[in-house]
């Protein structure tokens, strides 16, 4: 079987409407990069999410943290590396580390928890054997 990746690797260009009246980007705007860095990484191994629902199932946010280390800025490139972690029968992790993409400066650390629920009962289900190997 093929090695995974550890990490995928995203960029995000910071948009003015993601910034605050301080000029530095709000907090509610990281968790949507921490989207763009879980959903790239499924991707990259093979799943996308749309895929995922279409076998009837859905991934859920079950926790969020996020720790901030210094601001970004409107215009700077962030870096997102994202890792599967602490892989389960009925959850599963992500960690992020955001850096300055020009400095290498660390902005953030984060951390979210999932679960798979069925898309007709809404109630949480194993993770299928194919989302382990994949979160491997």
């Amino acid at each position: 079987m093929e090695r995974l990746q550890t990490y995928v690797e995203s960029q995000v260009q910071v948009r003015y409407a993601e910034t605050d009246a301080m000029g530095i980007v709000h907090h509610s705007s990281y968790v949507v990069w921490l989207e763009v860095g879980r959903t790239e990484l499924m991707r990259a191994r093979g799943l996308s999410y749309r895929e995922f629902e279409e076998r009837g199932l859905l991934i859920v946010l079950s926790d969020l943290q996020v720790r901030y280390h210094a601001p970004a800025k409107y215009d700077d490139t962030v870096t997102i590396h994202t890792s599967p972690s602490d892989v389960r029968s009925r959850q599963f992790s992500f960690d992020y580390v955001g850096s300055h993409a020009a400095s290498g400066a660390r902005l953030f650390s984060a951390r979210t928890t999932h679960m798979v629920i069925d898309r007709e009962t809404r109630r949480p289900v194993r993770l299928p054997e194919y989302l382990l190997e994949l979160l491997g």
